[in-house]
């Protein structure tokens, strides 16, 4: 009963007593918990625990302001890449030009200056700008990486005349499945197709907005998978995360390999968030985003948006790639979106 009144009486006291003009050193406050007597020292440690305030978990990025010149990359968005079982793919928002004027004329996110500006020229006798071109010569160059030649890739925002000169840009066994601005790439002396299938209303605020949903067979082991590629709605106000991760989970077949992947629009935390809660609990997806891929309009944040969700019956595990991994140099457009 002694040590209750005690404990009650410091708690008070060290509720109202005034602040102290210098802390005491961590080496003081050792030696004054240790003087006193153990009633006390644990109603001090539980007193601590509860002032301490609660860890906020903090999504990728920083703020980069205006890059301008200093981005010397074709795209709004870095690509992002990684080796499942012996597969390489990636994910890449291209940037249709049918919103190039977010770049140009608004410059939300601080890049009318930037090389997405200065290739933005049509080439005589075709409807592609050279920065079409650009963007066309990489995606060959990851086709072909000396030691990760993707045989697997979502891109989203692609302009029919981009996919066009795409398909006459690809060796002859990569097809191209595209619907409605998004397309997945594969090499078809590693997959056949079983089913494709253009899946919309999904999204309530967009219900136009279509994903891709493709069943493919491994030709090396006969191994069935699924690729869902997507580009979400982005308004913060609307549920258009959410819905993605319901869809996720309502198709989920615990027997089939599953990769979604593509543009979210979301951050790390909010996606994982979604899909947990659509999950009720705990998604048995992997979620991997790498680092920072793109600017928030007007606040001129970066922030990780591209991810890869990944889901293995036999618990087959991915390797996320390093942007040189991808593409050379592309470490250094990355590290623009990681300064402080």
């Amino acid at each position: 009963m002694q040590d209750n009144k005690i404990s009650t009486l410091l708690a008070f006291s060290l509720l109202s007593a005034p602040l102290a003009s210098t802390p005491p050193t961590p080496s003081n406050q050792q030696a004054r918990l240790a003087s006193l007597p153990v009633s006390q020292r644990a109603a001090l440690r539980k007193m601590q625990y509860r002032l301490a305030p609660a860890p906020v978990l903090e999504p990728m990025g920083t703020y980069v302001g205006e890059l301008q010149e200093k981005w010397q990359f074709p795209s709004d968005h870095l690509p992002i890449g990684m080796t499942f079982e012996d597969l390489h793919m990636m994910s890449w928002n291209v940037l249709d030009n049918a919103y190039i004027s977010w770049v140009l004329q608004k410059n939300s996110q601080g890049l009318s200056r930037s090389m997405i500006a200065d290739e933005h020229v049509y080439i005589p006798g075709s409807q592609i700008t050279l920065r079409d071109r650009h963007v066309i010569d990489l995606i060959l160059q990851t086709l072909s990486h000396p030691l990760y030649p993707r045989s697997l890739l979502a891109l989203q925002e692609c302009g029919e005349p981009f996919l066009a000169a795409l398909r006459q840009a690809l060796p002859a066994h990569f097809e191209v499945v595209s619907c409605h601005g998004e397309a997945i790439i594969l090499d078809r002396r590693r997959f056949d197709i079983l089913s494709m299938k253009e899946i919309k209303g999904i999204f309530s605020d967009e219900p136009h907005r279509t994903i891709q949903d493709l069943h493919l067979r491994r030709l090396d082991n006969g191994q069935e998978m699924r690729l869902v590629n997507g580009h979400l709605p982005g308004d913060p106000t609307k549920p258009g995360r959410l819905e993605f991760a319901q869809y996720l989970q309502r198709t989920f077949d615990p027997q089939i390999t599953t990769l979604a992947m593509g543009d979210m629009n979301f951050n790390e935390l909010e996606m994982a968030e979604a899909m947990n809660q659509a999950f009720q609990g705990r998604s048995p997806f992997s979620m991997h985003s790498p680092y920072p891929t793109n600017i928030s309009p007007f606040e001129f944040r970066s922030k990780a948006i591209d991810h890869f969700f990944v889901y293995s019956p036999n618990g087959s595990s991915a390797t996320l790639h390093e942007p040189n991994q991808l593409m050379d140099g592309l470490d250094a457009t990355l590290h623009l979106l990681t300064q402080s």
